[in-house]
């Protein structure tokens, strides 16, 4: 397993679409979704994409276990989200201070579904469907944007919701 580098906003990677992982049964997918898992703890994150390390390929990391940027976030088990696709999103909306590993001691307050419908496969290939709401909700939709070129300040409504941690009157 290796700490594998973020790509920082501006890298032209991260403004690319990833494409859809076809060979579940190879080796480099299994050491990729290790060395992302390693990646994500390192930095204290609670989800990552594979374009965020460089990778133009449809794999997500996520999982929150007594992390220091989120605090107050419940925990959510370590799951792996191949192809993911949102098939159902509620309505409403939440607003919420997001952080990005590709962005670093920025955050921005940003609109995400409060509930959302998924299906993904899972690192061997088998396709599940979930309801998730909240918080695990708004990585899914954060994480999921990565995947499709889009950083969470392109969501922005206002540059005003946007700054560096340690700056914002509201975080």
């Amino acid at each position: 397993m290796a700490v594998l580098e973020i790509l920082k906003m501006g890298a032209p990677q991260l403004m690319l679409k990833a494409r859809p992982v076809n060979d579940f049964y190879s080796g480099a997918l299994h050491q990729t979704i290790s060395d992302m898992i390693e990646t994500m703890r390192y930095y204290q994150g609670v989800g990552l994409a594979a374009p965020q390390v460089g990778l133009l390929q449809q794999i997500i990391v996520l999982e929150v276990s007594q992390n220091k940027r989120y605090p107050q976030a419940a925990n959510i088990k370590l799951d792996v989200l191949i192809n993911p696709r949102i098939i159902n999103s509620s309505e409403q909306e939440e607003f919420a201070w997001e952080g990005c590993l590709s962005l670093p001691n920025l955050r921005g307050r940003i609109a995400r579904s409060t509930h959302i419908t998924y299906q993904a496969f899972d690192a061997e290939g088998k396709l599940s469907k979930k309801s998730v709401s909240g918080f695990h909700a708004r990585i899914i939709q954060h994480e999921i944007d990565h995947l499709n070129g889009i950083l969470y300040p392109q969501r922005l409504d206002s540059l005003t919701d946007f700054g560096f941690e340690d700056s914002l009157l509201n975080f």
